[in-house]
């Protein structure tokens, strides 16, 4: 292989050089900003999620809490509908001298202030003397 010289460049009429301009390094700026938005976002997701998590926590033990209200509420009404029951008042009752009446009467009370008198009619209940 043999060297040959370069051939001079031609001349092409269509290309010119303009003056004064110069290669520029690429913006950074911009990135910059795009990956702080990114991390920014990426946090408050993580953020969001954290809170999102502490209040399924908060609504656990609310639930957990209502449950055992609820257990305790039902054995209170249970309890409630044993010690109303009149069959265990009744004994209860005779034992402090309470009876059933006999006769039934009917008395009429006047309430109110002057002109603005309200009869109103109370029944009471006569029992026998005990003997």
């Amino acid at each position: 292989m043999t060297a040959r010289p370069l051939r001079s460049p031609s001349i092409d009429s269509r290309l010119r050089v303009i003056p004064g301009t110069r290669a520029r390094r690429p913006a950074t700026a911009p990135w910059v900003v795009v990956s702080v938005i990114a991390i920014v976002a990426f946090l408050g997701l993580v953020g969001a999620r954290t809170a999102l998590d502490r209040a399924a926590f908060e609504q656990m033990a609310l639930d957990i809490a209502i449950a055992e209200q609820a257990s305790i509420n039902q054995r209170l009404r249970i309890e409630i509908a044993e010690m109303e029951n009149p069959a265990r008042i009744a004994p209860l009752a005779e034992e402090l001298g309470l009876v059933i009446p006999s006769q039934r009467r009917q008395l009429l009370v006047s309430v109110g202030r002057g002109d603005e008198n309200v009869d109103l009619a109370v029944t009471t209940y006569r029992s026998e003397p005990r003997s």
